[in-house]
């Protein structure tokens, strides 16, 4: 039996370095594209989880007014997978803050959470929160921002490295989280939702686990997705890849700075 109609989405992926502030005059961390990726092809099984997948093409092509074009891969657990759907904490990660963040430290540095130039930088909750598309009317979970929908079924095994499956809190706490795997991962097998595989830029994946992945999950460099949509049918061809001069470019001012990996604490 076929899994899928041969709906396909795509991502364009670029790696991006955080330059920390590092004079006194400077009042904010820089961000500068180091790295353009080819496209990202994902089969989808809509035969199999056509909810599922309705949902994830609404995100990829925005026809909802929100979706995944702007957000970031915001963990990449080294020779596990990528994550990434994270849409509503990216809006409230823009929101100013008046106190300091509580329980994470980036460098180490626990007080410079107080100073303005680190306000931009991510609350701890970034990459647990998700959006659907669907309404309150077909049985979600709402909590504040977010909206969640029931597991569909758990058809589609984690055997394999390409795999896509939705990424959420337990059960029936699927949004617009989705977890791109890098490895077989069975034990997500009747746990998590898979709805797609990698069919073309599988080497890109893989190359973002080992350029920006560490153990602890936090991205050694950010990866933003710049584009994505959905091909519907044969005569449907992909966009031109935006370049890193599109993307106002410019060579890091300080090629010794780099991100530190950041650590929870009491």
């Amino acid at each position: 039996m076929s899994l899928s109609s041969g709906v396909q989405a795509y991502f364009q992926l670029v790696v991006k370095k955080v330059i920390p502030c590092q004079l006194a005059h400077r009042p904010a961390s820089t961000t500068r594209y180091i790295l353009d990726l080819d496209f990202i092809k994902i089969r989808l099984f809509d035969k199999v989880v056509p909810r599922t997948c309705h949902n994830f093409k609404e995100l990829c092509t925005h026809n909802q007014g929100f979706g995944y074009a702007g957000s970031s891969i915001d963990h990449v657990v080294r020779g596990f997978g990528l994550y990434g759907g994270d849409i509503v904490e990216r809006v409230r990660a823009a929101q100013p803050h008046d106190e300091p963040y509580k329980g994470l430290a980036w460098n180490g540095l626990v007080e410079s959470f107080k100073k303005p130039q680190y306000l931009h930088m991510p609350e701890p909750r970034l990459g647990e929160c998700g959006r659907s598309v669907y309404g309150a009317d077909m049985e979600e979970v709402v909590y504040e921002d977010e909206t969640y929908f029931p597991d569909e079924n758990h058809e589609i095994l984690h055997d394999r490295p390409g795999i896509v499956t939705m990424g959420g809190h337990g059960p029936d706490t699927n949004s617009s989280r989705f977890v791109i795997l890098t490895a077989p991962a069975r034990w997500l097998d009747n746990r998590q939702v898979g709805f797609g595989e990698v069919v073309e830029g599988l080497e890109t994946v893989l190359e973002i686990d080992r350029m920006c992945g560490s153990q602890s999950g936090y991205p050694r460099h950010l990866v933003e997705i710049v584009q994505c949509g959905v091909l519907e049918g044969e005569e449907d061809t992909l966009p031109a890849l935006r370049t890193l001069e599109e993307l106002n470019y410019k060579e890091p001012v300080d090629k010794r700075a780099y991100v530190r990996e950041p650590v929870y604490i009491e």
